[in-house]
C-alpha cells in the first residue's frame, strides 16, 4: 500500500517543462513575449509589494519601541 501510493505522488506529480529561452525566438509569432513581460512585471510589483512591507513593519516595531520606552519612563 504505502508503495503504491508512494509511486502514485511520484508519478502525478507535476515536472517542470525545462524550457529555455531560446524557445522564446523561436515562437516570437506568439504570446510568448506577452507571458514573458507579464510575469516579469508580476515579479516586480512582488518586489515592490515585498519591501514597502518590510519598510512598514520595521518603522511600526520602532514606534513600538519608543512607546514602550516612553511608558517605562513614565512609570519610573
Amino acid at each position: 500500500m504505502t508503495r503504491t501510493l508512494a509511486a502514485t505522488i511520484l508519478i502525478a506529480s507535476p515536472v517542470p517543462a525545462f524550457a529555455h529561452m531560446g524557445h522564446l525566438g523561436e515562437v516570437a509569432g506568439h504570446s510568448h513575449w506577452i507571458g514573458l513581460a507579464a510575469a516579469l512585471g508580476a515579479a516586480a510589483i512582488a518586489a515592490i509589494a515585498h519591501k514597502a512591507g518590510k519598510k512598514q513593519k520595521s518603522e511600526e516595531e520602532s514606534d513600538a519601541e519608543t512607546e514602550v520606552d516612553g511608558a517605562e519612563e513614565a512609570a519610573a
